[in-house]
């Protein structure tokens, strides 16, 4: 073989060794990234508009920020995660490389409409969150509020679709009263494919009485099929109108709660300063725990955070991986974050081993 022959062949190699080596790192990879995402002000705004805005009760002017924490997922139903992109979040320590099965089922990735499957819950756990978050502040602060059940969310071409609409808070199903998630569970348990079912609904101010044709549960033939999911709504004389578009799922109930409480007291939570904070939060007030919370507090971090408020039930996470210059407090309740920011109650982080 002449040396022009070789040089040829060992330039081909290469390009081909290259070829096999940018189809390997660009290839999706069965894992999802968590990195750390912006930070949205709860008593601030939100493309031009207030986040919180409260109508009904008498307000009072707030200062600082409340920031609510979020986490970028690559990887998630409806993107890809490449091996160069995995392997530059195995060597940050602000980010979490996990297989994916650890966090979806498989079926969540099956079809072309994943991601907007995945974007319709995360706008139901947001929206169902906000609820529990207003429920809980108005209750703190004293305010009168009422427990509903409303529709959550619809599937698109499902029987409900056209009907009913998201908002909705069911009254009755075949003439019998809805008065919580177990009584629409049993009497929608009770149809089967074809048959007719009137639901009375309340929407802006309204009753209003639709009668559907039930389809075929995807999950079990001999089942009825609206289409719906429940959620939590709440009614009371003060409106609260929560607007943060761009993120989804639960966590920010707590920043949200906190921000109404602040804006519904005299005295200022904040007093001034840079508080961040996640978890989840219930009606009644209780702290649940959340995920990515290291790249939350990397996001706090990151945005100017003084101090980080985390669900005492995250614990675990949190232990060994705060950032250098961010006071974590651990709160189980409402009760127990709004006491750790005015000074009435305790400041406790997470004890060493959590």
């Amino acid at each position: 073989m002449t040396r022009r022959a070789r040089n040829v062949a060992l330039i081909l190699t290469f390009v081909a060794l290259l070829a096999v080596a940018l189809v390997a790192i660009t290839r999706p990879v069965p894992y999802v990234r968590l990195s750390p995402g912006p930070v949205y002000n709860a008593l601030g705004e939100d493309q031009g508009h207030p986040v919180v805005t409260i109508k009904g009760a008498e307000t009072f002017p707030t200062d600082g920020e409340l920031g609510i924490t979020t986490v970028y997922e690559l990887g998630a139903p409806g993107s890809r995660l490449t091996l160069f992109e995995a392997f530059r979040g195995w060597i940050d320590p602000s980010v979490d490389v996990i297989p994916r099965d650890l966090l979806y089922e498989e079926d969540a990735f099956g079809d072309e409409d994943a991601g907007d499957d995945f974007r319709r819950q995360g706008a139901a756990q947001l929206a169902e969150s906000e609820e529990s978050a207003v429920a809980a502040a108005l209750s703190f602060a004293g305010e009168p509020v009422t427990t509903e059940v409303v529709v959550a969310t619809i599937e698109p071409d499902s029987p409900a679709s056209g009907s009913l609409e998201v908002g909705d808070t069911i009254l009755a199903i075949n003439g019998q009263n809805i008065d919580g998630y177990g009584d629409v569970r049993r009497l929608v348990g009770q149809v089967e494919p074809g048959d007719d079912v009137v639901v009375m609904v309340e929407r802006a101010d309204e009753d209003l009485t639709e009668t559907i044709t039930s389809g075929t549960s995807p999950d079990d033939e001999q089942r009825g099929y609206l289409g719906i999911t429940m959620g939590l709504g709440f009614s009371s004389p003060v409106e609260v109108d929560l607007s943060l578009d761009e993120v989804g799922g639960p966590s920010a109930g707590l920043i949200f709660s906190l921000a109404i409480v602040d804006s519904l007291t005299p005295e200022s939570l904040t007093e001034g300063r840079s508080i961040a904070g996640t978890g989840t939060i219930t009606p009644e007030g209780k702290v649940g725990p959340i995920g990515g919370i290291v790249q939350k507090m990397h996001a706090a971090n990151s945005d100017g955070a003084e101090l980080f408020l985390a669900p005492r039930s995250n614990c675990g996470d949190v232990v060994d991986n705060i950032p250098e210059g961010l006071d974590v407090v651990a709160v189980r309740t409402l009760d127990e974050a709004v006491g750790a920011l005015d000074g009435t109650g305790p400041m406790s982080g997470c004890p060493a081993g959590a």
